[in-house]
């Protein structure tokens, strides 16, 4: 006779319970190419939304994903470009051995830069990274080196060593100008900063004076803004309208809306709207598109004895996704000045003795409020109110208006 457990019929398919089961991340639901001309039913729908309106207002809604995420937008019409139907695993994970998405492949011998092929690099990091004096173990490294099938002693005679030494031992800072990193090529410019320093009526020369505190390098913000859109290797997965994403909860009635990403916030749209309120320029029927900056400084410490230290200053565009912002991979921060700090002169310049605490705070935010005034120049406030033209790498000429949203930043007056 056969037990229980044997004969009772074997389930087929098994799953484990949702608790256990891992979904890897899916981007939000996608439009695809033939919708945005005229959107059929089975792809997404235009729905009458009562919110925020006493009139009702005509938008576009796609369908769910698998999570049941829904994207809502502020026309009636399906966004011109999607960047979501180019967004990859690779863009919302951290895959070991998954490429960058933007990898480009690279000549077989260019990793081994600047030895010009393998068999020059395998013999030059045994020389130099194998110890100053070789021993016995390092003879043995040197003979399994010479004895591999890859190796080419053709290609180790035609080496150029003192060349390839020297670029080894070379320092591309290391310039006799003192503007070590300056790159005019990169649009990198030096601005003399000032600030009036208050002297009080007790002392010799009682008012304010002028002190030139230090020089500014910092880059064009409007210049930068340009070369962003321009960039044809970011253009595919930046968004050019916001959208709300929704998702209906089996327990509510109502949907709730995720916030995840800058241009899917409250204050992405709110000036999304107010912009899209606003008179057009002139003879300009441009689409209108808001640039979300987001500014990150923090003063960084060079050495591990000593004050050397620089200030580095970053610039995002919050119409990319946060998964490929915090990629270094991705090379999404835009570097646009290096901030200066009251320097030891300023003592000698103030009498030798130093200012009480508050003047010196005083002066310390005079300084910074001195240097972000260089950076939001008459450009950037012109392109502020009246936006920027650009021809975008989908071949379509849109008009940019930059906004700051985010600015994360330590005290620079204390």
């Amino acid at each position: 006779d056969m037990s229980l457990a044997r004969r009772r019929p074997r389930r087929q398919n098994r799953q484990m319970p949702k608790r256990f089961r891992d979904v890897l991340p899916v981007p939000p639901p996608t439009v695809p190419a033939g919708v945005r001309e005229l959107p059929p039913a089975s792809v997404g729908e235009v729905i009458t939304s009562n919110e925020s309106s006493a009139l009702p207002r005509i938008v576009f809604c796609t369908t769910p994903n698998i999570f049941g995420l829904v994207r809502q937008y502020f026309s009636s019409t399906p966004p011109s470009h999607d960047p979501e139907e180019y967004v990859t695993i690779t863009d919302l994970s951290s895959i070991p051995g998954s490429p960058p998405v933007n990898e480009v492949s690279n000549p077989p011998d260019s990793q081994y830069h600047p030895y010009p092929n393998r068999s020059s690099f395998e013999l030059g990091d045994w020389y130099w990274n194998q110890g100053v004096q070789k021993s016995q173990g390092d003879f043995v490294k040197l003979i399994e080196i010479l004895g591999d099938s890859a190796f080419s002693c053709g290609d180790v005679r035609s080496t150029q060593w003192k060349k390839v030494n020297s670029r080894l031992g070379l320092n591309e800072y290391d310039k006799e100008d003192g503007v070590e990193w300056e790159d005019e090529d990169a649009g990198w410019k030096r601005t003399p900063v000032s600030i009036n320093v208050p002297f009080s009526r007790t002392t010799d020369t009682p008012g304010p004076w002028v002190y030139q505190a230090a020089d500014l390098y910092h880059r064009s913000l409007v210049s930068v803004i340009r070369e962003k859109i321009a960039n044809a290797r970011d253009s595919k997965l930046f968004h050019y309208e916001p959208y709300e994403l929704r998702w209906h909860p089996p327990h509510l009635d109502d949907e709730v809306p995720i916030y995840g990403d800058l241009y899917t916030c409250p204050a992405f749209h709110e000036a999304h709207g107010k912009l899209q309120e606003l008179p057009r320029e002139p003879g300009c029927n441009l689409p209108r598109v808001v640039a979300g900056l987001m500014f990150w400084s923090d003063a960084t410490q060079l050495t591990s004895f000593g004050n050397a230290k620089l200030w580095p200053t970053y610039m995002y565009f919050g119409n990319e996704s946060k998964y490929r912002r915090c990629k270094p991979s991705c090379n999404l921060s835009n570097h646009v000045a290096y901030f200066e700090t009251l320097p030891d002169s300023f003592k000698d310049f103030t009498g030798g003795k130093g200012m009480n605490p508050e003047c010196a705070t005083h002066c310390h935010r005079e300084l910074f409020h001195e240097q972000w005034k260089i950076l939001l120049d008459d450009e950037f406030l012109e392109a502020y109110e009246h936006g920027i033209v650009i021809h975008c790498c989908d071949g379509i000429t849109r008009r940019f208006y930059p906004r700051i949203f985010t600015y994360s930043a330590d005290y620079p007056e204390k």
